[in-house]
C-alpha cells in the first residue's frame, strides 16, 4: 500500500519521475518488439497497475507474450538465443534511463529478475557479469539506433495508446533499411 501511495504522489508532483517511468517502459517495449517478443500490455504507475491487474503488488511495467521463454524456463534449460533476448529486454529500461538521463533510478526489480534467472541456470558470477555486459552493450546499440522510434513510442504510451497503436508507431518510425 505504501508503494502505491508513494508512486501515485511521485507521478502527481514530479514530471521528471513521471517522464523517467515512461521512458523506462518504452525502452522495454521497444527492445522486446525489435527482438521478436510481442508486448502484451504496459502500465505506467502502480495505480494504473492496480486498476488493470487488481493487485497491490504490481508496479509500472511491460508484459510480454513469450511462450518460448516460459516453456524453456519450466524445463530448466534456456537456449542462448532466448537468454540473450531476455537479458536485453530485462536491462532495456535501465539502459534507456542511462542514455537519456546519465544514470538510472529504476530497474532494480528488472536486474533482480535477470540475476535470479542466471543463478537458477547455474551461472558463475564471472559468467553472469559477462552476460550482463553483453546485454547492456547490445541494448544500448539498439536504443541509440532507434532513438526516434523510442521517443515516439514513449509519447504514445504517455497518452495511454493501445499496444497495437504503439507497435504501429514503432513500425512507421523505423526505416526499413535499419532492420
Amino acid at each position: 500500500m505504501s508503494n502505491l501511495l508513494l508512486d501515485t504522489i511521485a507521478h502527481a508532483v514530479s514530471e521528471k519521475y513521471h517522464d523517467r517511468v515512461i521512458q523506462h517502459e518504452a525502452g522495454h517495449f521497444l527492445i522486446a518488439y525489435l527482438l521478436g517478443v510481442l508486448p502484451r500490455g504496459y502500465t505506467l504507475s502502480s495505480l494504473e497497475a492496480l486498476r488493470k491487474e487488481g493487485s497491490l503488488n504490481v508496479q509500472a511495467g511491460t508484459s510480454f507474450v513469450d511462450f518460448e521463454f516460459l516453456e524453456e524456463v519450466a524445463k530448466g534449460k534456456v537456449s542462448a538465443k532466448t537468454l540473450n533476448r531476455f537479458s536485453c529486454i530485462a536491462l532495456a529500461g535501465v539502459a534507456t534511463e542511462y542514455l537519456l538521463f546519465g544514470y538510472a533510478e529504476g530497474g532494480l526489480a528488472d536486474i533482480d529478475k535477470l540475476d535470479n534467472l542466471l543463478k537458477s541456470l547455474g551461472f558463475t558470477q564471472k559468467k553472469a557479469d559477462s552476460q550482463v555486459r553483453w546485454a547492456v552493450l547490445n541494448t544500448i546499440l539498439i536504443l541509440r539506433r532507434h532513438g526516434q522510434a523510442r521517443s515516439k513510442l514513449a509519447e504514445a504510451m504517455s497518452s495511454g495508446k493501445s499496444v497495437g497503436f504503439c507497435i504501429d508507431i514503432i513500425e512507421t518510425s523505423i526505416d526499413s533499411s535499419d532492420i
